[in-house]
């Protein structure tokens, strides 16, 4: 539990701005596949639909979540934090 000197020393790191990413999933092609696309190709990915994916604060795996649509825009929704032992 913080001390109260460590709350006031930490307290300016609340307005740090953080990177949040979502990764979908990944995959290599060759460059000769790549040098191939064109619009409204489709590129195959191993997860399947409604499985979780990564939520990354700088590049940092912090926690998985889902997609959701909220008013017409995409969004996230966390399902799950990433337990401490795995974000080291």
């Amino acid at each position: 539990m913080a001390t109260n000197e460590e709350k006031v020393r930490l307290a300016h790191l609340g307005s740090a701005c953080l990177q949040v990413s979502c990764e979908l999933g990944r995959k290599q092609i060759s460059l000769r596949e790549a040098k191939q696309l064109k619009e409204q190709d489709v590129i195959e990915f191993d997860k399947l639909a409604g499985e979780a994916f990564e939520i990354r604060l700088n590049e940092h795996h912090f926690a998985y979540g889902e997609v959701v649509v909220v008013t017409d825009m995409m969004a996230v929704r966390v399902t799950s934090l990433v337990e401490v032992e795995e974000v080291r």
